[in-house]
């Protein structure tokens, strides 16, 4: 086919007007001698650029699976081509000049000594299928209660093999320190996960911890010239990322849930494909954490009791029966108090049930700054706690117990309407020694013991000798 005559510059014409992505090579030399308009549209090339199609997909590659994916498929599948006039459709993905990927459907024709090519994008319908997959992973994993961290790298594998080049992370926002942690980002390096693991959100802190005091998007294309990453440029050098996209991931109520980013090695700006991709990884990230947290607060409210934050009865008894078991193996020593608040119900009849609930949420607090790490305290009942005391002789555990009535009797408390309320709390202590005991038995002793604690006047300790 001789490019000049008058015959091939009509059919270079009609191809170039053509929307399909065309174009052809020698059936000898495999070198590609014409692409027509579509062709340069949709994959950025000139002729010039691309001598045949084995170094137009593998030069351009900087992942090694790119280059076997070459070897295993598209090698073995132009010598198919090369062997018949005809070859099944390969559906590959393809480099385009600005670094992006297109799914295409590839085929050929044979016209004269000339292989004539035709490129259909099936890239929408490729991401749409990838997606609803990405999706469905997603909720199976949700609805098996699967750890939110292989939940979110879901999520992020899926964006990063839309967007090739791109680094993804996932962070959480932690409502009660006003910082990010890290939820997922499997590519980026540990040091820099480290660096940002527990970031303080605010303005300047970089993409994420902007958009997340934000409450919007924000678009970072130079880290290294923009002022929000004006104190991680070092860091961003180091782990090789030249441009920022974070998007805060908010739940159905408008909460912020976290952040959702996405990294670029090279300086770069959003197309609207990207943005779509942002808002796709954004919502099903919303999805995943909103779950994750609901499970997680069906399962506090499951062992913990909702006014405090101390464990509840349940919880209490079933690790009170492990450490019964282990003191009574090692013959070690254990106690066992109750604590109730003295005339709780004139509380509530002086001050409202608001202040009671005040006064319970301060003695758990008073509590819980007294007792040693090891110790566990629950609220069992309206204003009755049980505290259990590992490893605690008689005269610690009175120490302990006198220790918590002095403070609770001090502690500083004012209703809503500013008024000062005094509290004051008895005590019941019961000791075990080794031998045979049920968490029931050392209770009901305990029990007693506070008993005898309100009969000789409340706000006291009392310790019911064996």
């Amino acid at each position: 086919m001789d490019i000049n005559s008058k015959d091939d510059i009509r059919l270079e014409d009609v191809l170039n007007a053509t929307p399909v992505a065309v174009g052809w090579s020698s059936v000898s030399s495999g070198r590609i001698e014409y692409v027509n308009k579509a062709f340069r549209d949709l994959f950025g090339y000139t002729l010039d650029d691309i001598p045949n199609i084995e170094s137009w997909y593998s030069s351009l590659s900087s992942k090694p699976q790119y280059y076997q994916y070459y070897q295993d498929v598209i090698e073995p599948w132009i010598k198919e081509c090369q062997e018949s006039d005809v070859a099944h459709a390969l559906k590959t993905m393809l480099h385009c000049k600005d670094r992006s990927l297109k799914q295409v459907s590839v085929t050929f024709s044979l016209v004269g000594d000339k292989r004539l090519w035709y490129f259909s994008d099936v890239t929408d319908y490729w991401i749409a299928e990838k997606r609803l997959r990405a999706r469905s992973e997603m909720l199976e994993m949700v609805a098996k209660s699967s750890a939110l961290k292989d939940i979110l790298n879901v999520i992020v594998k899926q964006v990063q093999q839309e967007s090739p080049f791109s680094l993804c992370s996932v962070l959480l926002f932690d409502k009660a320190n006003q910082c990010l942690k890290l939820g997922a980002a499997p590519d980026l390096p540990d040091f820099y996960n480290n660096a940002i693991d527990g970031i303080k959100i605010g303005a300047n802190v970089g993409s994420c911890g902007t958009a997340a005091h934000l409450g919007e998007r924000v678009i970072v294309d130079n880290i290294h010239t923009h002022r929000y990453w004006k104190n991680f440029t070092q860091l961003a050098r180091e782990a090789d990322i030249a441009a920022c996209w974070s998007d805060p991931i908010m739940s159905s109520k408008g909460d912020l849930l976290g952040t959702f980013a996405i990294y670029k090695r090279f300086p770069s700006s959003p197309t609207d494909k990207d943005f779509e991709l942002i808002n796709f990884a954004s919502n099903l990230a919303s999805i995943a954490i909103e779950n994750f947290r609901v499970q997680e607060e069906l399962e506090r409210r499951a062992y913990f009791d909702h006014l405090t934050g101390l464990v509840n009865r349940r919880q209490f008894f079933e690790q009170c029966e492990t450490i019964l078991n282990q003191s009574k193996e090692a013959h070690l020593s254990l106690a066992i108090m109750m604590m109730d608040v003295d005339h709780f119900k004139q509380v509530n009849d002086d001050y409202g049930h608001k202040s009671g609930d005040l006064a319970l949420q301060k003695l758990a607090e008073t509590s819980l700054s007294i007792l040693r790490k090891e110790d566990l305290i629950a609220r069992i009942g309206g204003e009755e706690f049980a505290i259990l005391l590992p490893l605690t002789g008689k005269k610690e555990a009175l120490l302990i117990a006198e220790r918590l009535r002095a403070n609770i009797e001090s502690c500083s408390l004012f209703s809503p309407d500013n008024e000062k309320i005094h509290i004051t709390v008895s005590l019941g202590v019961a000791f075990k020694q080794g031998g045979r005991c049920s968490v029931d038995e050392l209770l009901n002793k305990a029990d007693k013991a506070l008993y005898r604690s309100k009969a000789l006047g409340r706000n006291c300790v009392y310790l019911l000798e064996d």
